[in-house]
């Protein structure tokens, strides 16, 4: 499902919370988890303090895109914002976007492009606040588009080629992998075949054993990714 699609469905969900007294954030979000993709990650921040980084950031679902340029999960585990890794990201990217969002007390759209822990990413986001005169909690999607590091060596991927590939060596098949990242079989084909041609792999499995003795992590050059 694509991110235009989950964004209408919160908005949906989150004008049928109500606005006179206490609301629950998860009546927004409950059915909207299970079609959340590879690249989406949804989480709440709890606005239980004046200072914003002693707001509770908890992380409902964690996007499955595992990265070797950085560690998203390990990033966004929970706790304080104040204990962001990041505290720049936090300041530029993040805290003014949640001010807005609650100042209106409507839904913000946007994408999102900064260096966070050195890297460069570029992803899409909605804020709901709760519909109240003082919110107490903000509920966050967000969409990975981009994530750029240092360039290491031989191989060219981007992000989606980087999850095909994890999936690969994980045993997963054709379609399983498209179910994954929200592709067509035909379309993960034709990016596996790409990276094939890159390292001279005659097979799937063939592939699998390459990047694993080759050291996958090891042999990225990240790309736009389109």
């Amino acid at each position: 499902m694509s991110f235009t699609v989950i964004c209408q469905k919160l908005i949906d969900a989150w004008m049928l919370t109500g606005s006179q007294g206490p609301s629950l954030p998860e009546k927004a979000y409950s059915g909207i988890v299970p079609f959340l993709t590879i690249r989406m990650r949804l989480s709440v921040i709890y606005l239980n303090a004046d200072d914003p980084k002693e707001w509770l950031l908890r992380t409902i679902r964690h996007s499955r895109l595992s990265s070797r340029i950085i560690n998203l999960d390990s990033l966004f585990k929970g706790g304080k914002l104040g204990e962001l890794r990041d505290q720049a990201y936090l300041e530029s990217s993040v805290l003014p976007a949640y001010a807005k969002a609650i100042e209106v007390r409507q839904p913000l759209i946007d994408t999102v492009e900064a260096r966070l822990v050195g890297v460069r990413v570029v992803y899409d986001r909605i804020i709901l606040p709760q519909k109240s005169q003082k919110p107490q909690w903000l509920l966050i999607c967000t969409h990975g588009r981009f994530m750029a590091g240092a360039p290491a060596s031989s191989l060219e991927i981007d992000a989606t080629d980087e999850a095909i590939l994890t999936a690969l060596m994980q045993g997963m098949t054709v379609k399983e992998i498209g179910a994954e990242v929200a592709l067509s079989p035909r379309t993960v084909e034709h990016r596996l075949e790409r990276v094939k041609k890159q390292i001279g792999a005659r097979s799937l499995p063939h592939l699998a054993v390459l990047l694993v003795t080759a050291g996958f992590d090891r042999s990225i050059h990240y790309v736009s990714d389109n």
